[in-house]
């Protein structure tokens, strides 16, 4: 669940307020549908009615039958917010944990130097100092504001002051000797935010790695070999997305024996229409000897960026020692470099009409 932070001084715990809200939301699915100031006949008419079962959720936290693994639990998925948690005491008497197991993501590199993103199951079954952190109260929230403004002379209390950032709690789960479990609430802080005791109690646990599942590939191994992104985005399209688009003078391209690597990408389809493309790795390396100099000549001639609402299927990036180039390879066929512009001598992306040429020495072997 992400939280929002806000200046303690003056305001109630972010969380508290959550909990208020949804007390009222529960109170008003309560009272939906009565009326008030019925009559005798309107209420023995609603004596007589059926029962409707109670909506809301009964206090008592749930155990789960025996535990089976993240990949088998929908309450593990990455998107979870922990909504299913509850605080660890209320399990006393009926549960007794004896190991810990946490749900995540990672990312691997292969062999052959690409990456995947993978799923990891971690154990602890050492778990006496993490049951006792979390078995600790959360913080109480902060002091109501003082009637008196403060003075310049006191400085703020570092500990009142809450930052907007926000948190995904941990996926964890705990086991008891029959296999069966439980998801423990993380203890919060004033602010809302996990324990420090709690996270370091987790820290510190021996965590052995139970499975590891590979989800999907992040970066290819020949985008790896290249050196280039395995995604970028259209900055072309981007660029122009946005009229009207200064067009100022080109920064003078690095020299022709410059190193300058070469990336080209294939425009998504689901995005192609998007204020943003991105575009999945094709092709790219080190340009040969001399084809940077082409390039270079060719980039200099451009001219000033006509109209045009095609997007590309292709786009290049030149990596340089003086910034990137971005050229789309067809659609409007134009091209994005550093410019300064006219007047103040402001540097920042420019767009131009790329030669007919360019395209062609980007894609040839």
């Amino acid at each position: 669940m992400i939280r929002m932070r806000f200046p303690a001084a003056g305001m109630a715990r972010v969380g508290a307020a959550l909990a208020v809200g949804g007390v009222l939301t529960l109170a008003a699915a309560g009272c939906a549908g009565q009326v008030s100031d019925i009559g005798p006949a309107d209420a023995q008419s609603l004596a007589s009615a059926e029962a409707v079962p109670d909506p809301r959720p009964s206090g008592a936290p749930q155990i789960h039958p025996r535990w089976r693994a993240c990949a088998g639990e929908p309450s593990m998925r990455p998107q979870d917010e922990g909504n299913n948690a509850a605080p660890l005491p209320q399990f006393a008497g009926s549960f007794h944990p004896v190991a810990a197991v946490r749900c995540r993501e990672d990312t691997q590199r292969r062999p052959d130097g690409g990456t995947d993103s993978i799923a990891v199951e971690d154990r602890a079954d050492n778990v006496a100092a993490l049951l006792a952190a979390l078995r600790l109260p959360d913080a109480p929230p902060p002091s109501p504001p003082s009637p008196e403004p403060p003075t310049g002379d006191v400085p703020p209390d570092p500990d009142l002051i809450c930052t907007a950032d926000g948190y995904f709690p941990p996926r964890l789960v705990l086991l008891d000797g029959q296999g069966r479990w439980v998801r423990p609430r993380i203890p919060l802080d004033t602010c809302g935010k996990p324990l420090a005791a709690a996270t370091a109690a987790l820290d510190k646990l021996h965590w052995t790695r139970v499975t590891t599942r590979v989800v999907g590939e992040v970066e290819s191994a020949e985008a790896a070999a290249s050196g280039c992104d395995q995604v970028q985005t259209d900055m072309v399209w981007f660029t122009g997305v946005y009229p009207p688009t200064w067009q100022g003078d080109l920064v003078p391209p690095a020299g022709d024996a410059a190193s300058v690597r070469l990336c080209v990408y294939q425009v998504k389809a689901s995005g192609r229409d998007s204020e943003k493309p991105q575009g999945d790795f094709v092709s790219g390396g080190m340009l040969p000897a001399g084809r940077w100099a082409a390039v270079r000549r060719a980039v200099q001639i451009s001219g000033e960026a006509t109209p045009c609402t095609t997007p590309a299927n292709r786009f290049a990036r030149l990596e340089t020692p003086r910034g990137d180039i971005y050229v789309e390879l067809d659609g409007c066929r134009r091209l994005v470099a550093p410019g300064v512009f006219a007047g103040d001598g402001t540097t920042g992306d420019t767009i131009w009409q790329a030669p007919t040429d360019l395209p062609a020495l980007l894609t040839k072997p």
